[in-house]
């Protein structure tokens, strides 16, 4: 390989169950060139690994019909609906005549009796081939391929009824003399029609548990409104380019990302960010394509376009991470690469079992247990069980701003038991506000904001800039300052009303000649001295955010420990912990020591989250078992982590940890049914009761189980779109 390899999302036809999933990997992991395959039963899709210099898609493509499925295209925005179109027109076409030859096989017509069975022998030809045609296509592929799926299991099923009764319609001397003068063509008829029906579900369920992305795909406008010279002209979103002017009218979406030029308006962004009220829109704020101004009007310069968009990257992510396989998943593949092979042995001595050691007519006996264990023991539940719940998952997620970047990460989260934090940006705002005012002994807060605030008001420091704010919050009247000097790093100086202010840290205070103490106040300081005599200390704070607390008290409650790691100050960072009940606090720590503290609590045995937004966080969120990654932070942050928060608030990692814990019970359930399903009822289709109960499952039985079993196992994972989280 040259080692430049590509990705590809390469959509596939014909794909039935869980074998057909391990069918494609293995064929075309053996492709020269293919690094790697991962198949989505639930999207009908393949995430292709490849060398392009090695292999190239039309390779690929002839390997997919050749081993029997459809190739369907590469990258595809819009969700297919042929699926379903194809199973919608089989069954209308199949299902009246499937109702007649059930009919036909229950009631004694005088007028037709003669040569019924003929007529049901036709009319059950009609139905196999407009209804069943691309299960024995799929089969017949199977066969020359030699290798078996759930096409392989339903096309012997049926086929064996069919035969037989043909048989008997052709032969009924024959047969009548051994006592088996039935026939089963309303057994091939229903289960056919059953096939069809729960195929045709679970289609909608599919597209139903798709709806989020499909939501995504549909967010952006297909035309914007572009001002240029002559004036305003409509165009199409594929031909805007970067630096464009563009208008959006109230209750228009925004076509592509950018920075508002003129105008105001609310811009709901809930989509994006989970966040349910409007955000107000002004002259250089960002908008984001996909959202609705629902208010005002603004005109926009084009900033992002095309997949370089947030939505676009929300899309990517939410896609990459429903075609990703959990654990779990890939376990139920390995067991459905010999489950049909297993399930045909199991017929076989079932068919034999009967001939010889069962009932009259023996004949008649065997071929329904052996058509009922083909039919009902179908792998779709199996395929279906966890890409159904992921596809779901991460639609959620996407619509309440929490980015997953795979299945692996959604199983995995729930299991933290130790959430690491850093401080700025991720518990607290980053913005810096006054805390505390300490005024010194006989002097007036009111007068010592007035001289902190006209002093600063010239200075651009953060910190002086939290001063300001603070004393025009509490309505304070700045003063005219002469004389002012900078001096770096240290603090400033000028003449307020003929008196020499100083304002900064205490060294410089010190440093000309006044007698000053550090504070015992938490957070950072900014010492103020009048005419050479100390006057009073802020002490001014990163803000805490507003739901921290409450994100904090909720990860408690699912037993997960929470910590702080940060190189701020001791006094800050313990001010924040105290603030949120957090016990377990680390002050002062470089980079290289949250990574060291990180494979500490890892050695120890614990399953580490790691919340941040920085460039000095990316190595800790790489290193973690789950990385969350505040958005509002560098894009090194976003990228070393596993869920990325598109929002500001914390609550969405305590939401992102419950929505992991859902998807994991949900799977968990489908793979139960999935799993238990087939070990109660192939026994049961078997016969193994019959002797104790008189029990056993009708062919006709068979193909409704089967049929619910699927639709059942993707309704289960639909939950997720309500469940709290």
């Amino acid at each position: 390989m040259s080692g430049k390899t590509i990705e590809k999302n390469v959509n596939i036809g014909g794909m039935t169950c869980a074998a057909c999933v391990r069918r494609v990997e293995k064929k075309l992991s053996k492709l020269e060139g293919v690094e790697s395959v991962s198949v989505n039963l639930a999207t009908n899709s393949a995430s292709v690994v490849y060398d392009p210099q090695a292999t190239d898609m039309e390779t690929i493509s002839e390997e997919i019909d050749r081993i029997g499925y459809v190739f369907q295209g590469v990258d595809k925005d819009d969700i297919e609906d042929e699926t379903e179109s194809y199973y919608l027109n089989s069954l209308r076409m199949a299902a009246p005549v499937a109702v007649i030859v059930f009919v036909f096989s229950m009631v004694e017509l005088p007028i037709i009796e003669g040569f019924k069975f003929w007529i049901m022998m036709f009319l059950t030809l009609y139905v196999m081939y407009f209804g069943g045609r691309s299960f024995y296509k799929i089969a017949w592929k199977n066969l020359k391929n030699r290798t078996s799926d759930m096409n392989t299991l339903l096309a012997l099923g049926t086929l064996s009824a069919f035969l037989y009764s043909a048989s008997v319609t052709v032969m009924p001397d024959f047969f009548i003399a051994r006592g088996s003068h039935h026939v089963y063509f309303d057994a091939a008829c229903v289960i056919i029609t059953f096939i069809l029906l729960g195929k045709l579900l679970e289609t909608r369920a599919k597209k139903r548990a798709a709806g989020a992305i499909e939501a995504l795909l549909h967010l952006a406008p297909k035309t914007a409104f572009v001002i240029e010279n002559n004036g305003e002209r409509e165009v199409a979103v594929a031909l805007l380019k970067i630096g464009d002017l563009i208008r959006v009218k109230p209750g228009g979406s925004i076509a592509v990302d950018g920075v508002v030029e003129s105008g105001q308006g609310s811009a709901d962004e809930s989509m994006l960010t989970g966040e349910s009220l409007p955000v107000s829109k002004r002259k250089g704020d960002s908008v984001f394509a996909g959202t609705l101004l629902t208010g005002g009007t603004l005109l926009y310069r084009a900033s992002s376009i095309g997949t370089d968009t947030v939505l676009a990257g929300i899309i990517k992510a939410v896609k990459g991470a429903t075609a990703s396989k959990p654990k779990v998943q890939r376990m139920a593949d390995s067991v459905s690469a010999v489950f049909v092979p297993v399930v045909l042995f199991v017929a076989a001595v079932t068919f034999l079992v009967w001939i010889f050691f069962g009932p009259e007519p023996r004949l008649s006996n065997s071929l329904l247990a052996f058509v009922s264990v083909l039919i009902v023991a179908c792998p779709c539940a199996m395929g279906l069980a966890t890409p159904t719940a992921v596809m779901v998952a991460t639609g959620r997620g996407a619509s309440n701003g929490i980015l997953v970047k795979n299945g692996e990460t959604l199983e995995k989260a729930c299991k933290i038991n130790r959430m690491i934090f850093d401080k700025t940006g991720t518990l607290t705002t980053g913005k810096l506000t006054v805390d505390t005012v300490r005024p010194a002994t006989g002097f007036a807060e009111e007068r010592l904001l007035r001289y902190a605030a006209s002093l600063e008001s010239l200075s651009e420091h953060p910190l002086a800039r939290a001063v300001v704010s603070y004393a025009q919050s509490k309505g304070i009247e700045t003063a005219d300052v002469e004389n002012f000097h900078n001096t770096d790093g240290e603090g400033v100086y000028g003449q307020i009303d003929d008196r020499d202010v100083l304002a900064g840290k205490l060294d410089f205070l010190k440093k000309n000649n006044v007698d000053a103490h550090e504070s015992d106040l938490a957070g950072s300081h900014v010492y103020i001295a009048v005419d050479g005599v100390f006057a009073g200390v802020f002490s001014i704070m990163d803000t805490v955010k507003e739901d921290a607390a409450s994100t904090i008290a909720g990860l408690k409650k699912l037993n997960i420990i929470p910590v702080i790691i940060s190189g701020d100050n001791e006094r800050s960072v313990k001010n924040v912990a105290e603030k949120l009940g957090i016990h377990e606090y680390y002050s002062g720590v470089s980079p290289k020591g949250k990574l060291d503290k990180l494979h500490e609590y890892r050695n120890d045995g614990d399953i580490v989250g790691m919340v941040g937004d920085g460039i000095n966080d990316a190595a800790a969120l790489a290193a973690s078992d789950v990385g969350f990654a505040m958005s509002s932070g560098t894009e090194a942050a976003m990228q070393s982590g596993d869920i990325t928060i598109i929002s500001d608030k914390t609550d969405r990692i305590l939401k992102a940890v419950r929505l992991s814990g859902n998807t994991l019970t949900i799977i968990r359930e489908n793979l139960f049914w999935a799993f238990f399903y087939n070990i109660v009822l192939i026994p049961l289709a078997a016969g193994v009761f019959y002797p104790s109960f008189g029990i056993r499952l009708m062919p006709m039985y068979a193909g409704m189980a089967m049929a619910f079993s699927s639709v059942s196992v993707v309704s289960n994972s639909l939950r997720l779109k309500i469940k709290r989280i």
